[in-house]
């Protein structure tokens, strides 16, 4: 077990023999600065978790040609050299990036504790402009990464046509990246706590779920029409919101979202505006608050 240990400067080249190793934990070894090319030889490894190496120079240079090394977790790591090694891993299906959570109001799941300061952030360094060498990724978490209104501009999300889940929870721009809107298999999309988001315009069609809780200066959603299952779209915390609208109403009937929202009497007004119809259920809580859940359907 090496996670966590403080006194590792380097990984030692024996780590090639190992071959039946799926899963090297490095957590937390924040004095570790090299990892041996021998690494690539271990054919059996699928996951690495470099996360609070905060040392860690790079990768090593034909990590992106070991076919099994589907999934990496480096968070809490601000270094461009490093970034600059993991473009190229081309197998890669999971990559999370996420950074440090100063919101104390967002749940503990999403709590990291490095801080990336997003002023001083250079987005062509940190991250490839478009991800073309990341084809196969599946799963991309960048939470609290310092994703300011400048990644809507230099970061293109467009290239990364396998993905199904994405989560940018905890950011500062005030509208989405480019690209996300085109990704065909995006089924679930987190933006929660980013409290500079003011409206989101543009979302995939086979979206399933849309998390932005905690979005304090969201204003108006625009949400896509497509199957005929109930997809879900969590709105609490966002006191600003009054509009939500729906898109793609040419020819579909009975296609709907469930909205859950505790901003019940600023969207029932606004809904009346709007292209949709709502059903709006009022439940009990303990605290003798109100939760809002809203049946959305588009009326054709």
């Amino acid at each position: 077990m090496l996670e966590g240990c403080s006194g590792l400067f380097e990984v030692h080249q024996s780590v090639g023999h190992l071959k039946s190793l799926i899963f090297l934990n490095l957590k937390g070894c924040w004095r570790l600065k090299i990892l041996p090319q021998s690494i690539c030889e271990a054919k059996s490894l699928e996951i690495l978790n470099i996360s609070e190496c905060s040392q860690l120079e790079k990768l090593p240079e034909h990590m992106g040609n070991m076919e099994s090394f589907t999934e990496l977790i480096a968070d809490r790591i601000n270094n461009e050299h490093f970034f600059a090694s993991i473009e190229h891993l081309k197998y890669i299906r999971k990559l999370s990036l996420s950074g440090y959570n100063f919101n104390a109001d967002a749940p503990l799941y999403t709590s990291w504790s490095s801080p990336i300061s997003s002023s001083v952030l250079d987005w062509k360094a940190l991250l490839p402009t478009c991800f073309t060498g990341w084809r196969l990724l599946r799963k991309l978490r960048l939470a609290y990464y310092g994703l300011s209104e400048r990644a809507t501009n230099s970061v293109d999300f467009g290239c990364l046509s396998s993905l199904e889940e994405l989560n940018l929870s905890g950011n500062n721009f005030s509208s989405l990246p480019s690209g996300i809107d085109v990704l065909p298999k995006l089924g679930l999309l987190r933006v929660s706590y980013c409290s500079n988001l003011v409206s989101i315009s543009e979302l995939p069609s086979n979206l399933k779920f849309l998390d932005a809780i905690g979005c304090t200066s969201m204003e108006k959603v625009r949400l896509p029409v497509q199957s005929k299952n109930n997809e879900n779209l969590s709105l609490y915390r966002s006191p600003n919101l009054t509009e939500i609208e729906g898109i793609g109403m040419e020819g579909l009937s009975n296609h709907g979202w469930i909205v859950s929202s505790d901003t019940a009497s600023d969207l029932s007004n606004n809904y009346k505006k709007s292209f949709v119809e709502v059903l709006f259920l009022s439940l009990p809580h303990t605290n003798k608050d109100t939760i809002g859940i809203y049946y959305i359907y588009i009326s054709v």
